[in-house]
């Protein structure tokens, strides 16, 4: 162990260390640095040289002191250590009991008179002030001086007569006499004082010792410098006499040893004890957490009387940047390394294993059998400034209060005590969302997940095979960017040889479980603290509520708990308690707390019978379907923006609760008679998902668990086809007109084989929808108008389906490129929709009055129904609208020549399309977007717009349509390279 230096290298762990003297130092070589005088200079540098010479006994290898703690470890030097035995001279001028002992022995044994008295003064000296404990060493180098002083003037005196001693020496020993009569008078002047006065006037009296000080070291000069004494071998014969008067002194080494034992200077974070606590762990490179280690410092070091908790789940890094700030370098220049403390509080199991830990860990020297006092004083014994860690707290705050004879005791109030001393600053690390405290001010600091960067940088740097692997950001998405799980998973990939998209695949399969044995254990271990925590295990209504955020992977707001957690009977008092253990996550979203539980802890969840029971998971698949039925609705209903916006929040948890269930698990569950709930709630957010972005695959899922349900074969047939109405309208958004024809197809053939009226209804709108797909798909213009009159017949007794028929006529006429017969009937078609209140429909021929307009010349017009068109879908509402609104008035506005009013309108269009979803709405936007762009002579823009375009197309399903717009962009492409800007102009309303 190094001698010097503030870090020490133990075992290859850092380490603080308070660097201590290996051996008393004496008189004359402690006090060179602070002489007051020259004189006093010269006397103490020569008795420095003479002390070079002295032989020094042979003695017993011994450590005083063991490194108590990683913050507070006092390093005593042993000989092991490199540190020499201390010499005669050096025990000689260390004043302690066996010293006084020595000197007791010649008490009226001296030849002079006033040299015995001079003796009893000292020895009062000695003896009398050892309770001016708050300036106990400035005191006990009083006692040294005195020591020294005596057993020079008994190594010049013992032995000789007194006649002689010459005159000169009884006059040197009788103004020793009135010295230490002075330092007598000061002392007893501070040990009269109350404890209280010794704390405030420490300063002032401390003055009043060094002025002792001072006049010592001129007595030891004036007294005994010129006589030449032996210094080196003073003590030795000093004993060689005492032996010869009492044979009880023992032989002189053993009596050296046993001075050395308790010679040594003592540190009030010193002390060590048989408690064996947890060692700190390693300072680790960390990844991502750069600026919270830098935020936590700055308050640490300029904030007054700073406390700080960094808050999280476990497996978040906590105790890896506490012991980064302890190890920070602007930390360090506030704090001396033997001034930080690490206490670890995983062993904690009362408030008074609490005080023992923190005794240790503070290396506390006092023992008055009362610890929490010794604590304080310890702490209160310099207004030098302290940093104490109590790792993992959570451990020590949720002990039971103890009993003592003092009183209650507890954990907080402990805690609370130590706050209350200005100078010592306290972090913590609590697997917690909160500090709750009436007393203490904490600055929070919650940690989650790493950024992206940082959670791929911690993977590959231990699996640097794994760094273009294009599956680890979704394998890192669903560890939810926490450091410990991509850390374990990286050491998995490396193990197991296995590759990232095989470890994706496992992890969603069976979680946790797919780790080996040693890593699983690491994993769930870091989870068991919290979920096995006795306030999780004592609360029921804490584990239901738990286990129901376990299967919301987006979380939940708490407004929408009365949804999801109607069985648990105290949410508030449950939502506290999770909050308490860090098992919930709370994350503010505009006016809304959402609550959510990470997903590595999900995964340990869901293998976990107690959180995973059949009753859990029938209550949330019941709760999700009464959620979503509660707020079905379609566009321009009263309702719809606020049902689409409440939808919204919770999709991502319905569509994994929904798209999780099997025909086992109905079976399982004992949904039965409750199966038709779910087959409808599927149904309903497939239509939601229709109207905000299309997606199919709740549909598919849909049309695989109904055939095999015992629902009855006419209700499966009916849900079927609803299915595949809703189907095929999504296929046709998506551009993939094929497969919506055959959709659409088999929903109409369901709907009439099930033969009563209302199915032959909804057979005939499954036909108006297919008609709208043909066109898509360039079919006949006679087969398009045939099938739409065909379905007016069957729709001519319902007023809203006739009413819609029309408008379907309408447009298979506008197809047909019969324009004046497609204006009046779409304008008969609007007139009876607006009765019925039927806005979606509204808009919808509106769209086609616009395109006939357009088509027909009459400019004016077009303009006029376009901006109809858009004032009225917003009205509605719904983006969809409001973007074949925008693209109707982008067209109108390129056909008359107004090419910035033309892009204002498409980049609108272009974001709502994108965000819908619409791949073919999108090329067609930016295909536009590039002829308006070459019209304005922006080259640059034009190729940007119409490359997107080109590359969008060439991405979709290809059709004759797709192929042709494709081939358009290349062609005006390679003319712009050219710095031809004639290029040839859009299709504007034939698709």
């Amino acid at each position: 162990m190094a001698s010097n230096g503030n870090v020490v290298k133990d075992s290859g762990r850092f380490s603080w260390m308070h660097r201590k003297s290996s051996s008393a130092i004496s008189v004359a070589n402690s006090d060179t640095s602070s002489a007051k005088t020259p004189k006093q200079a010269m006397v103490r540098e020569k008795l420095s040289r003479d002390k070079s010479s002295i032989s020094r006994p042979k003695l017993k290898s011994s450590a005083v002191g063991s490194a108590s703690s990683r913050y507070s470890a006092v390093s005593v030097g042993s000989s092991s250590a490199g540190v020499e035995p201390p010499s005669a001279s050096t025990y000689a001028f260390e004043a302690g009991k066996q010293t006084v002992e020595v000197l007791q022995r010649f008490t009226n044994m001296l030849p002079v008179p006033c040299a015995n008295e001079v003796l009893e003064v000292a020895l009062i000296l000695m003896t009398a002030y050892e309770n001016v404990t708050v300036l106990e060493q400035r005191v006990k180098d009083v006692h040294n001086r005195i020591g020294s002083l005596m057993l020079v003037m008994i190594d010049g005196l013992s032995g000789q007569e007194a006649t002689s001693i010459s005159p000169n020496v009884v006059q040197d020993i009788e103004d020793l006499g009135g010295d230490l009569r002075a330092v007598q008078k000061d002392l007893r002047k501070i040990s009269s004082q109350s404890r209280w006065l010794l704390v405030f006037f420490k300063n002032a009296n401390k003055a009043t010792v060094d002025a002792c000080l001072d006049r010592l070291s001129d007595a030891l000069q004036s007294f005994n410098v010129t006589r030449a004494i032996r210094d080196g071998n003073m003590l030795f014969e000093i004993q060689s006499r005492l032996k010869a008067v009492n044979e009880a002194t023992g032989k002189m080494a053993d009596q050296v040893d046993k001075m050395y034992s308790w010679l040594i200077d003592k540190d009030v974070h010193s002390a060590d004890s048989d408690l064996v606590l947890q060692e700190m762990p390693e300072l680790i490179h960390l990844y991502g957490r750069d600026v919270v280690i830098s935020q936590i410092a700055q308050i640490l070091t300029t904030k007054a009387r700073p406390r700080v908790g960094i808050l999280g789940a476990g497996g978040m890094g906590k105790t890896s940047v506490a012991v980064a700030v302890m190890e920070n370098e602007l930390v360090g220049q506030t704090y001396q390394p033997y001034h930080r403390f690490w206490v670890p509080c995983v062993g904690v199991t009362s408030p008074i294993t609490f005080l023992q830990i923190l005794s240790k860990s503070l290396g506390v020297t006092q023992d008055t059998k009362a610890p929490l006092k010794d604590i304080l004083y310890t702490l209160k014994s310099t207004e030098e400034p302290r940093l104490i860690l109590l790792d993992n707290l959570e451990t020590a705050m949720n002990v039971p209060d103890a009993v003592t004879d003092g009183g209650l005791l507890s954990t907080e109030g402990i805690i609370n005590k130590l706050a209350s001393i200005p100078h010592v600053s306290i972090l913590v690390t609590i697997r917690s969302n909160m500090l709750p405290s009436d007393t203490i001010f904490w600055d929070l600091i919650h940690l989650e997940g790493v950024a992206h960067e940082a959670a791929r940088a911690i993977f590959t740097s231990i699996c640097p095979a794994a760094a273009d692997h294009p599956s680890l950001g979704e394998l890192l998405e669903v560890l939810g960017y926490m450091p410990y799980a991509v850390t374990l998973m990286a050491k998995q990939a490396v193990t197991s040889f296995a590759q990232v998209d095989g470890l994706l695949k496992e992890w969603k399969r069976i979680g946790t479980n797919s780790l080996s044995q040693n890593l699983k254990h690491k994993m769930n271990r870091s989870i068991e603290l919290s979920v096995e925590s006795k306030a999780i295990s004592s609360d029921p209504d804490a584990q239901c509520l738990l286990a129901i955020l376990a299967r919301l992977p987006a979380g939940t707001s708490l407004d929408h708990l009365k949804w999801w957690a109607k069985r648990v009977g105290r949410v508030t008092s449950s939502i506290g308690t999770l909050n308490d253990t860090a098992l919930i996550t709370q994350r503010q979203e505009g006016a809304s707390t959402n609550c959510f539980v990470l997903p590595v802890v999900q995964s340990y969840l869901r293998n976990q019978p107690l959180y995973n029971s059949p009753k859990i998971r029938r209550l949330v698949l019941l709760a999700c379907c009464s959620f979503v039925l509660d707020h079905k609705s379609e566009p321009g209903d009263p309702s719809s923006k606020e049902h689409i916006e409440e939808l919204d929040s919770e999709k991502t948890n319905i569509q994994s609760i929904l798209h999780g269930v099997t025909t086992e698990s109905l079976s399982e569950l004992g949904l039965v008679e409750d199966v038709s709930d779910v087959f409808a709630a599927m149904l309903a957010f497939a239509w939601y998902q229709f109207w905000t972005r299309p997606s199919s695959e709740t549909l598919i899922h849909l049309l695989e668990l109904v055939p095999s349900s015992n629902i009855g074969k006419e209700s499966v047939l009916r849900y079927m086809a609803e299915a595949h109405i809703c189907l095929g309208r999504v296929y046709v958004k998506l551009a993939r007109c094929e497969e919506a024809c055959k959709a659409l197809e088999d929903a109409r053939r369901e709907f009439l084989s099930l033969g009563t009226p209302s199915d032959r209804v909804r057979a005939a709108h499954a036909a108006l929808y297919l008609s709208d797909a043909w066109c898509y798909q360039q079919h006949a213009g006679s087969e398009v108008e045939k099938i739409v009159r065909e379905a007016q017949e069957d729709l001519k007794d319902d007023p809203k389906g006739s009413a819609r028929a029309l408008m379907y006529l309408g447009e298979a006429l506008w197809y047909r490129r019969c324009f004046d017969d497609a204006l009046e009937t779409l304008d008969r078609a609007k007139e009876s929709l607006d009765k019925l209140g039927c806005r979606v429909e509204v808009v919808e021929c509106l769209i086609y009055m616009t395109r006939s307009y357009a088509l027909k010349g009459a400019l004016e017009e077009c303009l006029e129904t376009g901006k109809e068109l858009l004032r009225t879908a917003r009205s509605v509402g719904a983006n969809e609208l409001i973007s074949d609104g925008l693209v109707g008035l982008s067209r109108c506005y390129i056909r008359m020549k107004n090419y910035d009013d033309a892009l204002d309108t498409l980049k609108e269009s272009l974001s709502i399309h994108d965000k819908l979803g619409y791949p073919k709405l999108v090329a067609i936007d930016l295909e536009l977007s590039g002829y308006a762009y070459a019209k304005k002579g922006d080259r640059l823009g034009a190729t940007i717009a119409y490359e997107a375009a080109k590359k969008k197309y060439d991405e979709m399903e290809q059709k004759n349509q797709t192929r042709d717009s494709s081939c358009d962009c290349g062609e005006n492409l390679r003319k712009l390279e050219q710095g031809d800007m004639e290029l040839k102009p859009p299709y504007l309303y034939d698709r």
